[in-house]
């Protein structure tokens, strides 16, 4: 069996609570399974990508774009345990678990965080974000803000609006400059990181929060926070990937 280095992953189940069969919608004539496969694949430190699905007709997709696909059946309570049984029997120092909904990840923000992972013997994983100042992904529970430390150490994750204040946050979009950090759905894993993380019950911040990193984050493994100056944006609902379709495939 071969072995690779740097391993890419994409969990895609059919099953979205907030938008069934999400990774098969189009997105500029292609699935959006299509384009997260393509990006992931362009990154010049992944060595081989491969899609775990729990659906024969997101198989069928993948199949349909000469993509590599492996059928992962059974209830995962996270992408990362998917991710983690997927990878169970393929060789690899590190994992790179890309989730389906991010169509519009930049290859070189991929690259980076293997190349954090490498440099750094202190971060179990690592992980994207990217600066924001938009109030309404800064209220909305949709996107994910993560706090970090100097270091770029993750000291937590959450749907709720954080890093909070006293005062309400400024009207003026210029002046609230960096007024959160948008966290990316991409994890970077150390191999023995990821069997140590699926092996792990989930925890009560895990599951409050609907956050998987949040079980390795209570469980004392560190994170190390990527900062890229590149939006990423997720596509949770039909409204995000009608927002997509409007914009340009390389922006």
């Amino acid at each position: 069996m071969t072995h690779h280095r740097v391993l890419g992953v994409i969990p895609a189940r059919y099953a979205s609570s907030r938008f069934p069969g999400k990774v098969l919608a189009r997105l500029h004539g292609k699935p959006i399974i299509q384009h997260v496969y393509e990006r992931l694949a362009a990154a010049s430190l992944v060595d081989h990508v491969i899609v775990a699905t729990d659906s024969h007709e997101i198989e069928g997709a993948v199949a349909s774009f000469g993509g590599d696909c492996l059928f992962v059946d059974g209830p995962y309570a996270t992408g990362s345990d998917r991710v983690a049984a997927a990878v169970a029997g393929l060789p690899s120092d590190i994992v790179v678990n890309l989730q389906g909904d991010q169509p519009r990840i930049e290859p070189g923000d991929v690259d980076r965080l293997v190349a954090e992972l490498d440099a750094s013997e202190g971060w179990d994983l690592t992980t994207l974000a990217f600066p924001a100042s938009d109030l309404r992904g800064y209220e909305s529970r949709d996107v994910v803000k993560v706090v970090a430390d100097q270091s770029g150490r993750a000291l937590y994750f959450s749907r709720a609006p954080v890093p909070s204040s006293k005062q309400p946050p400024p009207s003026d979009e210029a002046e609230r400059k960096r007024l959160y950090l948008h966290h990316v759905g991409i994890y970077c894993f150390r191999r023995a990181a990821i069997e140590r993380f699926a092996a792990l019950p989930r925890t009560d911040l895990e599951v409050r929060e609907s956050l998987e990193q949040l079980r390795a984050l209570e469980n004392g493994m560190s994170i190390g926070v990527v900062v890229t100056d590149r939006s990423s944006l997720a596509v949770d609902r039909e409204a995000d990937l009608e927002e997509l379709e409007r914009t340009r495939e390389d922006s």
